[in-house]
């Protein structure tokens, strides 16, 4: 992680820029309360049509969930003095609950037709663990950026590297997941009776 983090004396404009990439790309809490670790926006595709894991189809112009973490879920953990990075399956455990929760709004039709979830991560082991598949992200500037802005908020909110053996020597990369509404619904929906 240090060479792809910039300086500690830069890190003090991430929140605001985390701020101005929530009004820009409205980026709304999952629930009312903003408990929960996930935030999300709605977009509609305009990718290449992409063929998923589990046989679905995503094609341009179809309605996508766009998954961003709650850093503020991060922040009221760090004030409270516990660390995410010491706790994975804590981790784990409150995106399952969040995914389950959104599993619930969909199948009851709040979202409308949504295809699928997506998101940029450098947490895709984590990511493929809750059942999304991880997409190599082909390079370009744009990847070398988003990595560095999204390895700058898990130095900022996340995974500090403070006390945390390993971690600052750690190659984050970049990774794009996708999990399909029909494995969405078939993992965390509501169970049949």
């Amino acid at each position: 992680m240090a060479k792809t983090v910039p300086p500690r004396f830069v890190l003090i404009l991430w929140p605001v820029a985390d701020r101005l990439l929530r009004v820009i790309e409205r980026i709304r809490p999952l629930k009312a309360d903003d408990s929960g670790i996930i935030r999300y926006s709605i977009h509609h595709y305009r990718g290449p049509g992409r063929i998923l894991n589990d046989g679905s189809e995503v094609r341009a112009g179809d309605t996508i969930i766009e998954l961003h973490l709650n850093n503020a879920w991060f922040k009221k953990r760090r004030k409270l003095h516990l660390r995410a990075s010491q706790s994975p399956r804590e981790f784990l455990g409150c995106f399952a609950e969040d995914l389950r929760f959104l599993a619930q709004q969909i199948a009851s039709g709040v979202f409308g037709n949504i295809a699928a979830l997506h998101g940029i991560t450098l947490l895709d082991v984590a990511a493929r663990r809750l059942g999304f598949q991880a997409n190599e992200l082909p390079d370009s500037l744009w990847k070398k950026g988003a990595r560095l802005y999204m390895a700058g908020l898990m130095r900022v909110y996340h995974l500090r590297a403070d006390g945390v053996t390993g971690l600052g020597e750690k190659t984050w990369e970049l990774k794009e997941i996708w999990l399909s509404r029909a494995a969405l619904l078939t993992r965390y929906g509501p169970k049949n009776p």
